[in-house]
């Protein structure tokens, strides 16, 4: 399956999400992670929307040197995480932080080379599907680590 009709596939399953109250039972799969491992998690997620304010900043400003720059960074988001932590992440999850890293390679080596707006704003679109499709599916459930399933 293509990366693009998987992020679609992706964001209209997680469209049903959004479609529920706030009142409504939170039925998205808990990820069961140490209190430690949760801030950690937390901390790379704010960094990863950071960098793509800078992603759209730099976008706004047709700067595409400057959306690969603030794109790189973003790219080894799992790498990041500790290997104890990485090891108990469902596949899922997991697949979906490949897949995005993959794209944002992709999106570093067109803004470098081809230099394309256009393109650019489109596979932005395609790794927020990502974004969307893992936050509407995951939550996070700091757990102690001699409690986790």
């Amino acid at each position: 399956m293509s990366r693009r009709l998987a992020a679609i596939a992706l964001l209209c399953f997680s469209t049903t999400a959004l479609a529920l109250p706030p009142t409504a039972l939170d039925n998205r799969i808990a990820i069961q992670v140490s209190p430690s491992e949760r801030n950690q998690i937390l901390f790379e997620m704010r960094e990863f929307l950071h960098s793509l304010f800078n992603v759209n900043n730099a976008l706004a400003n047709k700067d595409m040197k400057q959306v690969a720059i603030s794109a790189k960074p973003i790219a080894g988001l799992m790498e990041r995480l500790p290997t104890q932590t990485r090891a108990h992440l469902p596949e899922e999850f997991s697949q979906m932080a490949i897949g995005m890293s993959e794209l944002l390679n992709v999106l570093v080596r067109d803004a470098q080379t081809k230099g394309d707006v256009s393109l650019t704003q489109s596979q932005l679109a395609e790794l927020m599907s990502y974004c969307s499709g893992c936050h509407d599916s995951y939550r996070l459930e700091s757990v102690p680590a001699k409690l986790r399933r």
